[in-house]
């Protein structure tokens, strides 16, 4: 079975093969395309959660899958610098979804919606044993959309806000630890992912290229890199960590380093840009981009760190 990478290439080889429609500025392979509508660009992005895969409903209410699975489609409008404008949800429904979880589920949404930008103007409804929720955003560049294929070698590399903070999170609640000590702040990270809507619009001034981070630091770089036909070199010692998270590890066994690397769904924004303050203000400062090909993880002594993943693959 083809990997999730060798899946997105053949789809892109398949529905290029007759051409990309006029007014497409960008198409697949980025975070989101960018299609002029005969006014003015506007940014085009779906995103699908689904459960049993994204979420578990005894981890998570209902309200909280609605909000989860707005924001990560917008998430993706903010990589771009956009601005979200609307959005059109399609959602499969199990006959045994009782009223009061689909209200609430409806719920989240419409909140997500509102407080991104995001406002519902449509969607579908059909029947699944599963419920899962389709959602297509849409936003407006604030400039020129950035895409994952500016960076160039001599770059930093910068990511908004903390990483492995919503994987540590969901391990907390696999293994039934929400009650210990700092855990609350992960349990919520992992439910409600960050809203970069300000974030976004500094973006534009400042970034080479983007990504948000959703399948794990380490794989979005690498398809950062790809696109832009250049090399990544960071240290585990630049990632900006929450308060508690390696104490918490510890206590579950895990590996915060690892968790931090590769453990996705952080929808924070990657970012590349020349060394500047206004960068330095909206990120951390992880790494560098250069010459070549790949990510390469150096330790704290400065030595390559192996890695048995880079991150989430569906496919996998």
């Amino acid at each position: 079975m083809r990997d999730e990478l060798a899946k997105i290439e053949w789809l892109r080889a398949r529905f290029e093969f007759d051409g990309t429609p006029e007014g497409t500025i960008v198409g697949i392979g980025d975070d989101a395309a960018v299609f002029d509508f005969g006014n003015r660009p506007t940014i085009v992005t779906v995103d699908t959660h689904v459960e049993g895969i994204h979420f578990r409903p005894e981890l998570i209410s209902f309200h909280d899958i609605g909000w989860r699975a707005m924001t990560a489609a917008v998430s993706d409008v903010w990589a771009m610098g956009a601005a979200p404008s609307a959005s059109v949800i399609a959602l499969t429904l199990s006959s045994e979804l009782a009223d009061a979880s689909f209200e609430a589920l409806i719920e989240g949404l419409a909140e997500a919606a509102r407080v991104t930008g995001a406002r519902v103007i449509g969607g579908n409804l059909s029947r699944s044993p599963l419920l899962s929720i389709t959602t297509t955003a849409f936003g407006t560049p604030v400039a020129n959309p950035i895409t994952r294929a500016g960076a160039r070698p001599g770059d930093a590399v910068y990511v908004s806000g903390t990483l492995g903070a919503s994987a540590l999170g969901l391990a907390i609640l696999k293994a039934g630890a929400r009650d210990l000590g700092g855990a609350a702040p992960f349990v919520e990270r992992w439910r409600r992912p960050p809203n970069n809507g300000r974030a976004a619009r500094v973006l534009v001034s400042v970034a080479s290229a983007a990504i948000d981070v959703s399948d794990g630091l380490v794989q979005d770089l690498r398809h950062l890199c790809a696109a832009s036909g250049v090399g990544a070199t960071i240290r585990v010692d630049l990632l900006p960590l929450a308060p508690n998270h390696a104490s918490l590890c510890q206590t579950l066994a895990l590996d915060p380093v690892t968790l931090a690397l590769t453990g996705g769904e952080d929808y924070e924004l990657l970012f590349t840009a020349p060394e500047s303050d206004e960068a330095e203000a909206l990120g951390t400062r992880i790494g560098e981009i250069r010459e070549g090909a790949g990510v390469s993880v150096l330790d704290e002594s400065g030595r390559p760190l192996a890695l048995e993943r880079a991150g989430y693959d569906h496919f996998s």
